[in-house]
């Protein structure tokens, strides 16, 4: 589709709109090269970014960060896992612990992208033992990701000694490689960036006390990949921690309004008609809720 981008505050106007079926989801490839550029500068460099698809799910964004030096991704989906190796991406972490068919579902993705380094993340002695014993029956290797309970209380192990031993587990397990430790910290969501530097912080710290313990025991130090959108840019000010925004892409208006420090451009609108006027006053949209999910 063509849109018209002029140097106003309609940027959002779409040139041939009469020719798009509605509703539909129009994005807009310039600002979102712009909101990757800024994603950038803020982790420091692209090397640093492991963007989360969830909120695009779209084979052409994963494009653009591609295009832009972004290698690492993260998803929540066996789905969205394959569309993501699919564009290209050379490095896939699914941040969902896999369990019943989808560990078969795991291994069957890494045969048929054997050039994607497909990881994921697991918090459970039991699961870690049922991907090695999938991994041994499918004669391959699986990178295993710790997942971390910081506070937000959904899913994983909360940070010291237990969740050390079953880094040290996967670590020494055959069949299994150790990629790190995943900390997501989606809980964090203050308007006031000092109470969520704050909240990150501390939240944070027991994290980095397991990292020093792990490495003085002589095992090979975690990798880290930590924080949401809120908190990514606080997350960069620390050495070696990769970051997982994923709503900075799209952006909209309740992050905009939430999160003043954050500088994106919405990049992404939602295209509706009215298709009937029942009674005065009253009009009906195709946008509906049977078409667009009603929880933000």
């Amino acid at each position: 589709m063509t849109m018209a981008l002029p140097e106003n505050d309609r940027w959002y106007e779409i040139a041939n709109v009469g020719e798009i079926p509605s509703p539909a989801l129009a994005f807009y490839p310039e600002r979102i090269e712009e909101n990757i550029r800024r994603m950038i500068r803020i982790a420091g460099s692209a090397g640093r970014l492991r963007p989360h698809v969830k909120t695009h799910k779209t084979a052409e964004i994963v494009r653009l960060q591609l295009k832009h030096g972004i290698a690492k991704f993260k998803c929540s989906t066996i789905a969205e896992a394959e569309m993501t190796a699919a564009a290209g991406a050379p490095d896939v972490l699914l941040a969902m612990q896999p369990v019943g068919p989808a560990i078969t579902r795991f291994f069957a993705l890494k045969r048929a992208f054997p050039n994607t380094m497909l990881g994921a993340i697991v918090d459970s002695e039991d699961v870690i033992g049922q991907i090695a014993r999938a991994a041994a029956s499918a004669g391959m290797n699986a990178c295993l990701w710790l997942d971390v309970n910081s506070g937000m209380n959904r899913t994983g192990i909360a940070p010291g000694d237990e969740a050390a031993r079953l880094y040290r587990l996967i670590h020494e397990t055959p069949g299994l490689s150790v990629g790190g430790l995943h900390d997501y910290d989606g809980h964090i969501h203050a308007s006031d960036v000092a109470a969520r530097t704050s909240q990150c912080d501390s939240e944070y710290a027991p994290v980095e006390a397991m990292i020093e313990a792990i490495r003085q025991a002589g095992v090979p130090g975690p990798a880290t990949v930590a924080g949401g959108s809120p908190t990514f840019p606080i997350h960069a000010k620390r050495p070696g921690v990769e970051l997982s925004p994923g709503t900075p892409l799209l952006w909209d208006a309740g992050y905009g309004s939430a999160y003043g420090d954050l500088d994106f451009l919405v990049a992404a609108v939602l295209v509706g008609r009215i298709v009937s006027k029942p009674a005065a006053g009253k009009i009906c949209l195709d946008l509906g809720t049977k078409a667009v999910a009603s929880e933000m």
